[in-house]
């Protein structure tokens, strides 16, 4: 007869190929963190597997590859004296997707900024105006009205 009781979900987690793919994910995190505390360009690459003696980073860029691949046996020295003694390669991967997950559209600053015109920049305008053609004249005066803008907010 079958067990219909509830079960937790550590022990669900333990007696399926769940629970190792999970210890496999969480051992990668540790590594990933470990790792990046030597590597200078942190923030541009991640661990993305370590099986059989490999280590394969992913990077957000070639330039980067490129950069990591100067370094490579710097770095394999360093891994295999503190973290993996069984360390025997390094792979490094371009994956262009870490590069859209660092660059944030919140964090880029608008293209065009409008700096404020001030009330003497204004009367420089009238005044040049004055004397230039009726295309350039309305354009300036219309640069002009903007400090009026600017300083009723």
């Amino acid at each position: 007869m079958r067990d219909h009781r509830p079960q937790s979900t550590a022990s669900l987690l333990d007696e399926t190929q769940l629970g190792n793919i999970q210890q496999r994910a969480v051992a990668l995190g540790k590594l990933n963190n470990a790792v990046k505390q030597h590597l200078a360009c942190a923030e541009h690459c991640r661990v993305s597997n370590y099986r059989q003696g490999t280590l394969i980073l992913e990077v957000a860029s070639a330039a980067w590859s490129m950069r990591l691949n100067y370094e490579r046996n710097t770095l394999m020295r360093k891994l295999r004296a503190q973290l993996l003694p069984n360390l025997t390669n390094i792979e490094i991967r371009v994956n262009p997707a870490l590069a859209a997950a660092i660059s944030r559209p919140e964090d880029k600053a608008p293209d065009i900024v409008q700096k404020p015109i001030s009330p003497l920049a204004a009367q420089y305008l009238l005044h040049t105006a004055q004397d230039a053609p009726a295309k350039v004249k309305a354009r300036l005066e219309r640069l002009a009205a903007l400090s009026a803008k600017k300083s009723n907010r």
